[in-house]
């Protein structure tokens, strides 16, 4: 069944009534539906009903409320995703819709030393990904996406939790039990060229704890994926 995100869902006397041109589009020139057909939608609330179309139009459709879907499907873990920004706004995008797949909270774009863009473009682009990762994934929470941040003033707020190369001894399966327990982890994700010795030892004193992704260098966005999928699907 289709899933649809609303903010606030219009919903009087059990139907709901849709003006947003996304979805009635998606609903009327790419699924096709007709009146019966189900779909359901969630909104702010963390609330999902399945519905009924009624009557739809090119600008508003009409939809008898079925019941409301009890499902839990988020993390009890909050992950903060802080990705260094790739020099491809594509590979950005990526790392966007995966994590909030995977169940990210939060996604802030990070600058460091050696980050080579520092600006992400259509920040409307970027959020209409999250929502539709969220549609297509069963999520119930679309993941807040920040602005851009710096390193060195993001990495002191404690619970943070540094990808790097050259930390041959810990893992970031080893940090897992502790966030669990915290319920909370930043996880910092380098550039291209990584971050710099400074900017680790700048960490560490600031209380954040490096670790590894294995013996092999991953790219920016495959650490990325990997990293919150050990920490949220493990």
């Amino acid at each position: 069944m289709h899933r649809f995100y609303i903010p606030t869902p219009d919903i009087r006397k059990n139907i709901l009534e849709v003006t947003d041109p996304r979805i009635v589009f998606q609903c009327s020139k790419v699924l096709r539906m007709r009146p019966g057909s189900p779909f359901s939608v969630f909104g702010n609330d963390e609330k999902e009903v399945s519905v009924e179309l009624i009557e739809i139009d090119r600008k508003h459709l009409l939809a008898n409320v079925v019941e409301e879907l009890k499902r839990d499907p988020e993390s009890k873990i909050e992950v903060h995703l802080y990705q260094a920004m790739p020099k491809k706004p594509a590979l950005l995008e990526l790392v966007i819709q995966k994590a909030t797949e995977i169940g990210v909270s939060h996604i802030y774009p990070l600058v460091t030393r050696r980050t080579e863009r520092q600006h992400v473009g259509r920040f409307d682009r970027l959020s209409m990904i999250a929502i539709e990762a969220t549609e297509q994934s069963g999520r119930l929470r679309v993941p807040t996406l920040h602005h851009p941040v710096n390193f060195d003033e993001a990495v002191g707020l404690g619970n943070a939790y540094v990808a790097y190369e050259y930390e041959g001894k810990t893992s970031l399966m080893s940090f897992v039990p502790e966030i669990r327990k915290a319920k909370i982890a930043r996880l910092f994700i380098g550039p291209e060229g990584g971050f710099d010795q400074k900017e680790i030892d700048e960490a560490i004193a600031k209380g954040a704890k490096p670790f590894s992704m294995g013996p092999r260098i991953l790219r920016t966005e495959t650490a990325a994926i990997s990293a919150a999928s050990l920490v949220l699907l493990s």
